[in-house]
């Protein structure tokens, strides 16, 4: 779990541009080469950096280019096992379906990662479904988007005329919209209300995808009115969040913006968000651990003012 969130880390810190490709590729090759010699008190090295080389290509984005490069400064003698081992957890960590993607989206062939005499049949076969149409994997996926949380088409629509012209719906007919036609009962209730809220906030404009703020804090009231400060409300809102940052493979900086528009509007209460942090629900890991470093600032900030005040009372008390 460890070697996956170093990975997941270094993943972050790339979107962020506080590493770039080249050094992150560099980085790598000086551990590949100083690897025989940790390999005399560490027999599993090549597996650990397998690990959290996967953990960097099965990111939501992709980062598969940067195998060519380091592959390059791979012994021979380990290029198949420290490419199997990758690939397996590259599909561990996320999902075939994604690997195959990122794989067939660069291009490559495994001749390019290395020399044509260590490929026997036996390895290109294990590999086939890199160039497969994923079929059978796109059937599941569409089989588990249908038991998952999404926005209602009709409620973005709603959420979004704040700045239609003279068609301005108001916060309560959307209330009203939502006790009419979303049932309190469904398992995704909170999160696909929210999940719509995000979809209408959204500016998608490839590459760039942005949070629209006005219309953020202008319709934060209605999430205010539905999720009424109940705790379990709250901490669906903020896996909403997760969800949706995750789906469009984590924009730089998004989910710390919505965490301050949730706990600025007072729709998430600062016990919330520690409980999802703190005890993440282990049917909804995918995307936390990558969420978790993007916000690590707002929980430090949220413990520094929670500190402030405690010593503010004590202040008082004495």
């Amino acid at each position: 779990r460890a070697r996956r969130a170093v990975g997941h880390l270094l993943d972050a810190a790339h979107n962020d541009d506080n590493i770039s490709e080249t050094a992150f590729v560099s980085g790598v090759k000086m551990i590949i080469e100083a690897a025989p010699d940790y390999a005399v008190d560490i027999p599993l090295i090549w597996q650990y950096i397998g690990e959290i080389l996967g953990a960097f290509i099965g990111a939501p984005t992709s980062n598969m280019a940067v195998l060519k490069p380091i592959f390059e400064c791979v012994p021979d003698d380990k290029a198949k096992q420290f490419f199997q081992f990758t690939i397996r957890y590259a599909t561990e960590f996320s999902s075939q379906s994604r690997i195959q993607r990122f794989w067939q989206s660069s291009g490559f062939s495994l001749n390019d990662l290395m020399k044509a005499d260590l490929i026997d049949s036996t390895f290109s076969n294990e590999f086939d479904w890199l160039f497969d149409t994923p079929e059978v994997e796109q059937s599941t996926s569409q089989t588990k988007e249908n038991h998952s949380p999404h926005p209602d088409p009709q409620l973005v629509k709603l959420f979004k005329s704040v700045n239609d012209q003279g068609t301005t719906i108001t916060d309560p007919e959307i209330i009203t919209y939502i006790r009419e036609h979303m049932d309190p009962s469904e398992k995704f209730y909170i999160r696909n209300i929210v999940l719509s809220y995000l979809e209408a906030c959204l500016i998608n404009r490839d590459p760039q995808k942005k949070i629209q703020e006005d219309i953020a804090k202008k319709r934060m009231t209605v999430l205010n009115a539905i999720i009424e400060h109940k705790s379990e409300a709250e901490i669906q809102a903020v896996y909403a969040i997760q969800n949706f940052v995750n789906k469009l493979e984590h924009p730089p900086k998004m989910a710390r913006l919505l965490f301050d528009i949730f706990y600025d509007e007072e729709c998430v209460s600062e016990d919330a968000f520690f409980e999802w942090l703190k005890h993440p629900d282990q049917s909804e890991t995918e995307g936390h651990a990558v969420v978790e470093i993007s916000t690590k600032d707002f929980f430090t900030w949220l413990q520094q003012a929670e500190t402030e005040v405690e010593e503010g009372e004590e202040e008082e008390g004495s």
